[in-house]
């Protein structure tokens, strides 16, 4: 059964549009339009992320947020804030929630997110487990990099750039598609902060495999190089 969503917001045209991106992706979707029963609702439901509608002077988010805390589900349930253009940015951040993006938002970003952070399958297995090369493989609910069966110390920036370039092994992704996916929409990242997050990536994978798998492409970007198993 494929990832169940759930969308906190109060805009129930807003939903419908969203859900139909999402559906089209391969997710479930449902609303809840009482913020108050987000966290209950997303556990009773066993739903993978809450992804909460943000209107300039709301506390919902702060408030699904603690909720999730509580019950000790931070780390089982990712949190997406979509951010109004007037929305405290200072009160998202506070919130620690696991993304956020700021709209009117490219769809893709979103579903790019999602599909690193808890997959698109509709497979129960496959959708916790990301793509699968040589000794390596990713733990989409545990958010790390297992090769050999051993996990490796990565930052969340680090497997996110690692999970894009996984799942679309051997392209040339630029630098700033890599920013697209591995940093929040409003954050500010020059080209090369990528390069050294790219860097420290490499010598981490470097060290599990014994070898290079991250490719440099010289004024375009960056590629990974793993025959996938059969």
């Amino acid at each position: 059964m494929s990832e169940l969503l759930a969308i906190v917001s109060q805009d129930a045209d807003y939903y419908l549009m969203l859900s139909y991106i999402l559906k089209g992706a391969g997710y479930r979707t449902m609303l809840v339009d009482i913020p108050s029963e987000a966290v209950a609702t997303a556990v009773e439901r066993d739903a993978a992320a809450i992804i909460v509608d943000c209107q300039p002077g709301s506390q919902i988010l702060a408030d699904i947020a603690s909720g999730l805390k509580e019950r000790g589900l931070a780390s089982d349930v990712t949190l997406i804030a979509l951010v109004a253009e007037k929305a405290a940015y200072l009160d998202i951040l506070k919130a620690n929630v696991d993304e956020s993006f700021t709209r009117p938002m490219p769809p893709e970003r979103l579903l790019s997110y999602l599909h690193g952070a808890i997959g698109s399958s509709s497979d129960g297995t496959h959708s916790r487990l990301g793509p699968i090369f040589d000794d390596m493989k990713l733990d989409l609910s545990g958010r790390r990099v297992l090769v050999r069966g051993m996990p490796v110390n990565l930052s969340p920036i680090e497997f996110r750039l690692l999970s894009a370039l996984m799942g679309d092994a051997g392209r040339v992704l630029s630098r700033a598609e890599l920013i697209a996916v591995a940093w929040p929409q409003t954050a500010f990242v020059e080209p090369r902060t990528v390069d050294v997050h790219i860097g420290r990536l490499r010598r981490a994978l470097r060290r599990a495999l014994g070898r290079d798998v991250i490719r440099t492409v010289p004024k375009e970007g960056y590629a990974i190089d793993i025959a996938q198993s059969m």
